[in-house]
């Protein structure tokens, strides 16, 4: 049996069959909803276009708008706030929301480790931690990927002071790496990394996932808010437990749901999206979700990152994960 076949097996349940509800009865109008994407479309939301493209919000009654993204906050505070009913957001942007008293929740998890990678290139000659003492290292201001670079250069007796610094924003880092002014740098592994070493087959790379470096935390979560919850619960499963489902379809389908995905936003690249499709994968599924299925939220890690947090990001507000993660929507019963 393959690999991803093992994963698939071990990960996923019988989602599909229990998803959905009946269709909705003849002249009954579907109720609209929008989900407000993390950003621009690209492989971690393959899910949301397969569960649109195959019919599975249909078959739930939902007419479904797919909104582009401005960043994880966008999509925290507005689907919070209302805005949009639902959305996808990384999870230490939901806590950060929530912090601020915004009424985010969060159903389920789209990505069961954060995503993240310290990378050096290999001209540098980092070969470990220590080595990035005194090196040109990327920073993005206010960026989980920050936080991360934070914890671990303390972990390892450093700080931000021991390094230099190169404060970059999104798409303007790889030129610098390029040029060789940037010497490693906390990247996401499944996005950036992924479409470099395609796009720019001459740049070599070390790469450590930060949890394998000790720093297990959630990545990209389906949010909604509390009054949604309150008022249309029913409708809350129905988005949750189909967006679900296309989870599985797109593990066990991966060349269609990158299809789907390309054919849906044509400006993207199959080959790209296909790599960081293959590589998301793994991170769909995990312990918890070979006990409670998939996109199960795992506490303990929400903790871990709320720690984190605490000591790097300025969170200063008690978050009580009872409230802010909501995990029995993913299923219809």
């Amino acid at each position: 049996m393959s690999f991803w076949k093992c994963i698939i097996r071990s990960g996923a349940t019988a989602l599909v069959a229990a998803a959905f509800m009946n269709s909705p009865a003849a002249g009954q109008a579907a109720e609209n909803v929008a989900v407000r994407l993390s950003f621009t479309p690209f492989a971690v939301h393959i899910p949301i276009y397969v569960a649109k493209a195959k019919g599975f919000y249909e078959r739930n009654g939902l007419n479904v708008d797919i909104r582009p993204g401005r960043g994880s906050s966008f999509a925290a505070m507005t689907v919070g706030s209302g805005q949009e009913e639902f959305g996808v957001a990384d999870a230490a942007a939901v806590v950060t929301a929530r912090a601020k008293g915004v009424p985010v929740v969060a159903v389920a998890s789209f990505q069961q480790d954060n995503g993240a990678a310290l990378f050096a290139t290999e001209k540098s000659g980092i070969q470990k931690i220590e080595d990035l003492k005194g090196r040109n290292v990327g920073l993005f201001t206010g960026s989980t990927t920050t936080i991360f670079l934070q914890a671990l250069l303390k972990k390892h007796n450093m700080s931000l002071d021991d390094v230099k610094p190169v404060t970059v924003r999104s798409g303007t880092d790889l030129p610098l790496v390029l040029a060789g002014n940037i010497d490693a740098e906390v990247s996401i592994y499944s996005n950036e990394l992924t479409a470099w070493k395609i796009e720019h087959p001459e740049l070599k790379f070390r790469t450590w996932r930060m949890q394998e470096l000790g720093f297990d935390t959630p990545g990209n979560s389906l949010v909604t808010n509390e009054d949604l919850i309150r008022t249309k619960p029913q409708i809350v499963r129905a988005f949750t437990a189909a967006t679900v489902a296309g989870i599985e379809y797109a593990l066990k389908n991966p060349e269609e749901a990158v299809g789907i995905l390309v054919k849906s936003v044509p400006e993207l690249k199959t080959n790209i999206e296909m790599a960081k499709w293959r590589s998301y994968m793994g991170s769909v599924t995990s312990s918890a979700t070979q006990q409670r299925g998939l996109g199960a939220l795992d506490q303990p890690k929400w903790e871990t990152l709320v720690r984190l947090l605490r000591e790097y990001g300025g969170l200063q507000t008690d978050v009580n994960l009872n409230e802010l993660l909501r995990d029995r929507y993913r299923s219809l019963y």
